[in-house]
């Protein structure tokens, strides 16, 4: 009793301390006291949509929600409107059997691995459709909405697929494709990753010209994304991934300046009310997609979970890494062990969990 006594204590000075540096960021009546826990990568829907494999999830590990893969891969992939198709029955049967073991938080992730042409009007239209489709589907199988991964795994935001003179195009198309995805799911909850505003900034100070030569740069991910948080969204999360490796203590300035970029950027139009947060990431373990070792060892994992879940108003947020947090996973590199001090790893997340004041 002493024991759990010390740790609430712990928890509340930890919740004190990361609201008087979040200030306004802190201010939360509409939120509730704790964020849900989630996980991108991991998981394999088309392999993994059972109950043992949903136990696994909710239970030993402690996922609250996933950012499903390979249901929408792409802005190209459209997976119509028909509900008995074989991906919308999959989805909704997904949703059902995890949400039975607490990972009812979940999120269909759309990427950028094909790129997109801004010069081409079909190819935005297709886009836009395909989208709204997506949004559909969520909500259709019951999951919180889309999240979408706005990383230029392929041209997207420069290079190839345009330049700063189209600057205003892709604004009026990112406002198309966000009123399509609300039309069709009102009440949803947009995520987008990484924070664009940032890798855009970074860029223009980096003396490298390393990321347009390579994917094109984040330059029209900016003009994108006003346009798409020009909608009146129920809720927008902004996963961030420079939390990755961030140490415990400047977890909350960074989102504290996330914040204040998207305020910044939006603030001419007040389009962001109360209903936006930040969603810090988290990457402990698979250095690699060959590698399912331990990035930093549990107890420096324990700590920065502990300032994410303190300082985040909705979500936080692992990058699972293919199957580092699975010994027979589906996603490689191969079966086998984890890293060797993988059970520390999960008393962390159940341990910070527990010490929520109002942790579910």
């Amino acid at each position: 009793m002493k024991t759990q006594t010390r740790g609430c204590r712990h928890w509340r000075l930890t919740v004190c301390c990361c609201a008087l540096v979040l200030g306004g960021l802190a201010s939360r009546p509409a939120w509730p006291a704790c964020p849900k826990l989630l996980m991108t990568a991991g998981l394999n829907i088309h392999k993994q949509t059972n109950p043992q494999q949903a136990a696994y999830w909710g239970k030993t590990v402690g996922i609250q929600g996933f950012m499903v893969n390979y249901i929408v891969g792409d802005w190209q992939t459209n997976v119509g409107t028909n509900p008995d198709s074989g991906t919308w029955k999959l989805l909704r049967r997904f949703q059902s059997i995890y949400s039975r073991q607490g990972v009812t938080d979940n999120f269909i992730k759309i990427a950028l691995y094909k790129g997109h042409d801004w010069h081409d009007a079909k190819a935005n239209q297709d886009a836009t459709r395909n989208l709204a489709n997506a949004a559909a589907l969520a909500k259709y199988a019951g999951l919180k909405g889309l999240a979408l991964d706005l990383e230029p795994y392929a041209p997207t935001w420069g290079g190839s697929a345009g330049g700063p003179e189209l600057a205003k195009t892709v604004e009026q198309e990112g406002r198309k494709m966000g009123k399509a995805m609300h039309d069709a799911y009102p009440g949803m909850t947009l995520i987008i990753l990484p924070d664009v505003l940032r890798e855009a900034e970074h860029e223009q100070k980096s003396a490298s010209d390393w990321a347009s030569t390579h994917h094109g740069g984040y330059s029209l991910a900016v003009p994108f994304v006003q346009g798409l948080l020009s909608i009146p969204w129920s809720h927008v999360v902004i996963g961030t991934e420079f939390t990755y490796s961030a140490h415990a203590e400047r977890i909350a300035p960074f989102m504290q300046q996330a914040s204040q970029r998207f305020h910044k950027k939006m603030e001419a139009r007040d389009e962001l009310g109360s209903n936006f947060s930040i969603a810090p990431g988290l990457w402990p373990l698979g250095p690699n997609a060959k590698d399912k070792s331990a990035r930093e060892s549990p107890a420096q994992f324990k700590r920065r979970l502990q300032t994410a879940f303190a300082t985040s108003k909705q979500y936080v947020w692992i990058f699972g890494s293919s199957s580092a947090w699975q010994k027979d996973g589906p996603l490689g590199p191969k079966p086998g062990p984890v890293a060797t001090s993988f059970p520390q790893f999960l008393d962390a997340i159940h341990q910070v969990r527990a010490a929520c004041p109002a942790s579910g």
